[in-house]
């Protein structure tokens, strides 16, 4: 099969723990790689709310991994960051396109320069256009995942390329990082993707299999077959036995095939939407 995950946090364990990414702790391990056909991962520097010196955090993150990629060949890397923290001048997403970054994610679940993350009731600020408007300029994608609902409709009526690498269907279960019907259909209308999370608390279970057909199911169900992906979150969040490494795709792939999705559209799913996505800029 062929795999294309829109988020995983490993970049940033490797670089805390000082591991390299064949350490079987990790859950996108060189280790444990299922032998898939052809592999793309996303790779997320992530930057916590509370970070004083994210400009220097971030520099350490990506020079780090990058460094280490020689253990991970088996792999097309995709480089994003994950709260747009360390964009404390424009002229630092000139460095992020240097680096090869393809998206921000703007926000983690605190509020910062740019905007309001979930758990907050903030909108997006002045100087977060600005930064919409050069990561326009720059064809970097806006990661909606994390945004608080107001800050959520505010970014996607000025950011050109838009998705959601790691988010649930708050009609399937409810939660503040879940997206309405109302989100999904903006990102469906522009042409994006959302990655189904593998946390057990976005899911709403700890049977992870079934959740994640639940929510499969409820984005088929509203017309979004051409947007559904996989944005797995591993590395980043405790996940169920059920699902907690990349070598258990291939199991939830037949889990879903038996549940009934074809192959046709279990390949969209698990590859061809994110790779269409990301190869239109």
């Amino acid at each position: 099969m062929r795999y294309f995950d829109l988020h995983c946090d490993t970049a940033s364990v490797c670089y805390k723990n000082k591991i390299f990414p064949d350490d079987t702790s990790l859950a996108v391990s060189a280790a444990n790689v299922a032998g898939f056909e052809e592999w793309y991962q996303c790779f997320a520097v992530f930057i916590p709310d509370n970070c004083t010196e994210p400009k220097t955090e971030y520099v350490a993150q990506i020079n780090d991994f990058k460094g280490k990629l020689e253990k991970f060949n088996s792999v097309n890397p995709i480089f994003t960051l994950e709260n747009a923290l360390p964009i404390e001048s424009l002229d630092f997403i000139d460095v992020l396109a240097d680096d090869g970054i393809r998206a921000v994610t703007l926000t983690w679940n605190g509020e910062n320069n740019i905007a309001g993350g979930a758990y907050t009731d903030t909108g997006l600020k002045p100087y977060g256009k600005e930064v919409i408007g050069k990561l326009n300029s720059k064809r970097i994608a806006v990661d909606l995942s994390h945004l608080n609902r107001k800050s959520f409709f505010e970014v996607a009526e000025s950011a050109e390329i838009i998705f959601a690498s790691h988010s649930c269907c708050d009609k399937t279960h409810r939660h503040k990082r879940n997206l309405t019907d109302e989100q999904l259909k903006v990102i469906k209308d522009r042409n994006g993707v959302v990655g189904i999370c593998f946390y057990p608390e976005f899911l709403g279970t700890k049977y992870a299999f079934e959740g994640v057909w639940r929510h499969i199911n409820h984005l088929l169900n509203i017309g979004l077959e051409e947007n559904i992906s996989i944005g797995s979150d591993f590395d980043g969040a405790d996940m169920s036995n059920e699902l907690d490494g990349v070598d258990k795709i291939p199991d939830l792939y037949s889990f879903l095939f038996e549940r009934g999705l074809d192959n046709r559209l279990l390949n969209k799913i698990f590859f061809k939407n994110a790779y269409d996505f990301f190869k239109k800029f």
